[in-house]
């Protein structure tokens, strides 16, 4: 059979992915086993305003292998996809496009006509992720395609919001939150990411005791707070002060009087031990205010600019105007005793960078002390979830849920879950299902809706069990009695507190279960530098122009290559291999199919073999298979790559090929021909099979190629199923087929035949130069070599093999050891120019010794080797050890032509 000289890795993938949607081969439903076990997966819902990135296709892939292989193996499968709301990203996007298209803001159109607008947006731009979602290749269930906004998710998060509240577990209060100026927003803490200044100021204030002449220094970063001071602190122990307790300070700019006040909380070390108490702008000031009953003074407004409380001289001032103001007049009145440098970590807003301000604000949070407790009885009782790898996420996991705080919920957003609650004009409040609900529990329709929405999170921890049709009301369908608990969650490290946690917290209250058995922390896609990507950085990788360049499959396999939960530097290089690897099997495939006359596809083939090479090669695959599903049943992806690389490229297409090439090409008919091409495909066959979860488009269309494959051998719960490979039944192995003997009587001819072609290749002897070959050998040895005399001969290009049991061989001999303690030498005369290639060998070794020194002056530079890429370190290691291996077999090879 003839097929491309080679792979077109687009056309199969747009060809393919069309044929298994249309085919309905990602829902479970295809599976036809009444009995068959089930396995599921959600994914991890983008971002409906995003498009892929590196990081996405890193954690689809994972899941998409877990997924392809479960459905091989006979599971019911079910692959959940879905997008995320994103409120507060997806408000800002519209707003911008608001502004460009009308040159409006929301206010001016109202909430109901911007959500309106929103909802536009999201029918017309939405898909964009999902779209490329079906460009990964990703085996996900569109029929069950889920969007946190679906009104059976939305009631779900109505239903969990109104039982927490009854429950007492929701409550609104006044307290100290992380406020976006800019997004004008608050923000949970996980969401505020720590920048250091390095050249932050500390400002140390003098403020006058009443009645004395006394000043007290206090030291601050954020001088333009003190206009809201309720008090100073100093620590009851700190002999300094001790006598200032109970005396009130003149504050200064403000006109008014303020008390001094004994503290624990406060560090005796920081600043002068004095600290100036502002409880509506600071986390700790607030509690300290709250056990000193102190009075709580915002001097903000929501954009950081002072309000009336912070005088009228500074009112309407931008917060850090109004910080030069406030020293200035410091400055002035002769207040300020110093400016020191000062290195501090600002509270950042992740998303516009904004510095966070703590505010006094009215918000929603959830009371966290009995939903952490069901989480961490779950982890001290089950160990469960269980991580991988388990070092260091199960502790980090653990600590955060010991010292876990209230969750602030509301957003002052339009976009998203609005909170389910309702004001009268007494300001009472309701909380209710529905509108009509709070009315009858108010007893009037003049209600207003509480104007925030949920945080994005709140919908995202329900995912697990919204998403199968839970919704309170209804909390048992067909999907979740199969499909929950799911079997494993894929995530980053950066959302285990965000989501995972919450997850769990979220599935053990509504639903009483887990939400999922085992959690994999898949590592962060670096730059070639080792540097974390950024848009700011422009050091991002497109997935989508690595697809067009090097195709999804080798994209995907590369992804699947790294090591689980650890940090890797992106690498074109490595795609390129990979693609190399694709192109690789293909030209193997195309070879077995140029040579298929009379073969077909048949198991049996596999049982009855008699040569070496045969049950050598069979053992391979079994020995392959058995360890390929040990390494995707405990989620060793790196593994499982090198896995597959090494039996498709080493043992199947540089060795086995080669071994039985004159016997499948051979022009003679006959039934042994036959039935090493039948052979031949069959390993093929089985071993695309095993390839397939990594790279679904190369195999299918490989596969779809191979004489008289068909739904017969799929897996026998998708017997009726148009055939594919995506359904054959993944092959677990048979302990039958393996053949120690075979595997280490082979290994020690192929060690023999590469000693031989690294001598040619060392020595510089001609291809067309077929030399003699002594081996030294035991008996047990010397009958091997002798029965592979003929593959010998023929793989290493030699005239002769002479075998003993000791070498006579003259001095100018090439030699080398095997395993095993035999030896071979190459006779070099009339092989080569002794004079001309022992001074190319000496030219070789001095080059390799100038590179070996520069090497090792960078590995001995302290700075050079703690600032590098840890990767790179490592790759002038490698480098340095391969030097000195060289270095050692030139050595003996000059010693051979003196």
């Amino acid at each position: 059979m003839e097929i491309p000289k080679s792979y077109n890795p687009k056309e199969a993938e747009a060809t393919h992915y069309q044929t298994w949607e249309a085919n309905n081969c990602f829902a479970p439903e295809i599976n036809e086993n009444p009995n068959a076990k089930p396995f599921s997966i959600v994914i991890p819902p983008p971002n409906v305003t995003g498009s892929l990135h590196i990081g996405h296709a890193l954690q689809h892939t994972l899941m998409d292998v877990l997924t392809r292989w479960k459905r091989m193996l006979g599971y019911r499968t079910l692959f959940l996809v879905g997008v995320d709301h994103a409120g507060i990203s997806t408000q800002l996007m519209v707003t911008r496009q608001l502004k460009k298209d009308e040159h409006k803001m929301p206010p001016d159109i109202g909430r109901e006509a911007f959500v309106e607008k929103v909802w536009a947006w999201k029918n017309r731009y939405g898909d964009t992720i999902t779209n490329q979602i079906r460009r990964e290749g990703l085996s996900v269930d569109w029929s069950r395609e889920r969007f946190t906004m679906d009104e059976s998710l939305s009631k779900a998060v109505r239903e969990v919001f109104v039982r927490l509240y009854e429950e007492g577990w929701i409550y609104r209060g006044k307290r100290i939150v992380n406020w976006c100026p800019k997004d004008k927003t608050v923000l949970s803490d996980l969401e505020v990411k720590e920048e250091t200044k390095k050249d932050g100021k500390l400002f140390y204030l003098n403020y006058p005791v009443k009645d004395s002449d006394v000043k007290l220094t206090v030291a601050t970063t954020r001088p333009e707070t003190m206009l809201g001071d309720a008090a100073v602190a100093v620590n009851p122990d700190d002999e300094r002060y001790r006598d200032l307790i109970g005396k009130t300070i003149e504050l200064p700019l403000t006109g008014r009087e303020i008390p001094i006040i004994a503290d624990e909380y406060v560090d005796t070390n920081f600043g002068t031990g004095a600290v100036k108490i502002t409880p509506a702008h600071d986390p700790n000031d607030y509690e300290i205010g709250l056990r000193h009953d102190l009075p709580q003074i915002s001097v903000m407004n929501q954009d950081a600019t002072m309000n009336a409380e912070a005088g009228a001289e500074f009112e309407g001032l931008e917060r850090y105007k109004a910080r030069e103001k406030v020293v200035e007049k410091f400055e002035e009145l002769g207040l300020l005793e110093k400016i020191d440098d000062y290195e501090m970590v600002l509270p950042v807003c992740e998303r516009c960078k904004t510095v966070v301000e703590p505010f006094l604000s009215e918000q929603w949070f959830v009371k966290m002390s009995e939903m952490r407790d069901l989480a961490l009885d779950l982890m001290r009782t089950e160990e469960s979830p269980h991580f991988y790898p388990r070092v260091p996420h199960e502790k980090v996991y653990t600590v955060w849920l010991e010292n876990l705080k209230d969750w602030t919920i509301s957003r002052q957003l339009w976009w998203g879950h609005q909170i389910p609650a309702w004001y009268d004009e007494a300001g009472n409040i309701y909380v209710a299902r529905t509108k009509e609900a709070a009315m009858e529990q108010a007893k009037t329709a003049k209600l207003m809706q509480d104007a925030d929405v949920l945080d994005t999170w709140f919908s995202s921890a329900l995912w697990a069990f919204s998403t199968l049709g839970w919704d309170g009301e209804t909390t048992e369908t067909e999907d979740l009695k199969l499909f929950y608990p799911t079997d494993v969650l894929v995530t980053g490290r950066d959302i285990i507190f965000l989501w995972v946690s919450r997850m769990v917290m979220s599935g053990l209250k509504f639903t009483g279960e887990k939400p999922f058995k085992d959690v994999i922390i898949h590592g962060t896609v670096l730059d070639k530098n080792g540097q974390r990507m950024s848009k700011t950085k422009g050091n991002g990788v497109d997935p989508l122009d690595v697809f067009d360049k090097y195709g999804v499959d080798a994209t995907r396999i590369t992804l699947a290559g790294s090591s689980t939960g650890v940090d890797f530097a992106w690498r074109d290089e490595k795609v390129e291999s990979f693609r190399n690897f694709a192109n690789k099997i293909w030209n193997a495939t195309r070879f077995c199919l140029m040579n298929s006359e009379g073969a077909k596809v048949d198991a049996a083939s596999l049982t009855n073999a008699e040569s070496l090479n045969d049950r050598w090669i069979i053992s391979r695959l079994n020995k392959t298979t058995f360890a390929l599903n040990k390494a995707l049943a405990t989620y060793q992806f790196h593994e499982a790559v090198q896995i597959l690389y090494h039996f498709f490229w080493d043992d199947f297409c540089d060795w086995y090929i080669e071994l039985v090439k004159d016997e499948i090409t051979s022009d003679t008919v006959n039934t042994k021909r036959d039935a090493a091409r039948t052979r031949i495909l069959t390993i093929l066959e089985q071993a695309l099979r095993l390839l397939h979860p990594f790279m679904p488009f190369l195999t299918e269309e490989l596969w779809q190629k191979l004489p008289e494959v068909s739904s017969k051998l799929h897996n026998d719960a998708y017997q009726n199923a148009p055939q594919t490979i995506m359904l054959a039944d993944f092959p677990t192995g048979d302990a039958a087929l393996t053949d120690e003997r075979a595997e280490s009587e082979m290994q020690i001819v192929i060690e023999l035949i590469s000693k031989v072609r690294n001598i040619r290749a060392e020595m510089n002897i001609k291809p067309g130069d077929k030399p003699a070959i002594h081996v030294a050998a035991n008996i047990d040895l010397q009958k091997i070599f002798q029965s592979n005399e003929a593959q010998i001969l023929k793989l290493a290009r030699a005239e002769k093999l002479q075998i003993a049991e000791s070498l006579d061989v003259p001095k100018a001999s090439a030699k080398a050891v095997l395993t095993g303690g035999a030896e071979i030498a190459l006779p070099l005369e009339g092989l080569i120019d002794f004079a001309k290639e022992g001074e190319r060998l000496k030219n070789q070794f001095e080059k390799l010794n100038v590179e070996g020194e520069r090497l090792n002056g960078q590995l001995s530079n302290r700075s050079f080797v703690e600032k590098a890429p840890e990767e790179k370190v490592s790759d002038l290691r490698a480098r340095i050890a391969e030097i000195n291996l060289q270095k050692r077999a030139l050595e003996q090879n000059l010693d051979a032509l003196l």
